[in-house]
């Protein structure tokens, strides 16, 4: 059953690797595209968007029955439920064209005040709009924490840009699965797609870090920790590819 709102997509050319695969940092700002809409949809008061606040993500979770490709047009339906009124779990079905299920994602996110960045109490906080729309019955969110990495079979190093920030200064999370997919072997990224993403954001990256991705491999299954060069870990992933039929 679709959720509270609903978005069309397509994944154009200039979102694409070489072998037509939708790019890892194009799929979560397509999820979030849904997300920022599904908000708009409610038309919270002004007062939202200037109180100080603002979203932190902590978790996704994401299983595609197949690769994204150049071309393809579907629809995302969203919505969201609230978890012990600190968390907002938001849920995204992704349906092709022909309106079959092919894809589900699960995310999990606190609000904070963005000077102190202390978790917010959401039904203090948020204007009964988000309260209302949330789902009902409501759905149970599926995460699963990425497994720790045994061994260390590559490597790369990073520095985090002017352009990867947002509009609340911090990195854009979609930069995080971006990195992950830094540390496969170019074959994986040159002939293979995104088929399944667990993310565990642990520590805000911050503009001129610079950043670490270690990676464990077993076949086309990646296990991924992103640490600063202190050592802090910045993040953990897992990651599923698929190689694509005459992909190039």
């Amino acid at each position: 059953m679709p959720l509270m709102f609903t978005k069309n997509f397509t994944v154009p050319l200039s979102e694409v690797t070489p072998c037509y695969a939708q790019k890892p940092f194009h799929i979560l700002n397509m999820l979030q595209d849904a997300a920022d809409g599904a908000v708009e949809s409610i038309s919270p008061p002004a007062s939202y968007w200037s109180d100080g606040c603002g979203w932190m993500l902590l978790q996704y979770t994401i299983r595609l029955d197949h690769p994204l490709i150049a071309g393809d047009t579907g629809a995302i339906s969203t919505g969201h439920i609230m978890l012990r009124d600190l968390y907002s779990a938001r849920r995204f079905m992704l349906f092709d064209a022909a309106g079959t299920q092919f894809g589900l994602a699960d995310s999990r996110w606190i609000y904070v005040d963005l000077k102190t960045r202390r978790p917010q109490r959401l039904s203090h906080r948020l204007p009964p709009e988000f309260i209302t729309t949330a789902e009902k019955p409501p759905f149970e969110p599926v995460f699963r924490d990425p497994a720790k990495l045994e061994r260390a079979d590559l490597k790369t190093s990073l520095h985090v840009r002017l352009g990867e920030l947002d509009v609340n200064g911090h990195v854009n999370n979609a930069y995080y699965l971006s990195w992950a997919a830094e540390a496969v072997p170019m074959d994986v990224y040159m002939h293979c797609g995104i088929m399944s993403a667990d993310i565990v954001y642990k520590h805000e990256a911050v503009y001129g870090m610079d950043l670490e991705v270690t990676t464990q491999q077993d076949g086309l299954d990646f296990l991924h920790e992103i640490r600063n060069t202190e050592g802090l870990l910045i993040a953990t992933a897992a990651t599923r590819w698929a190689a694509l039929e005459g992909a190039r």
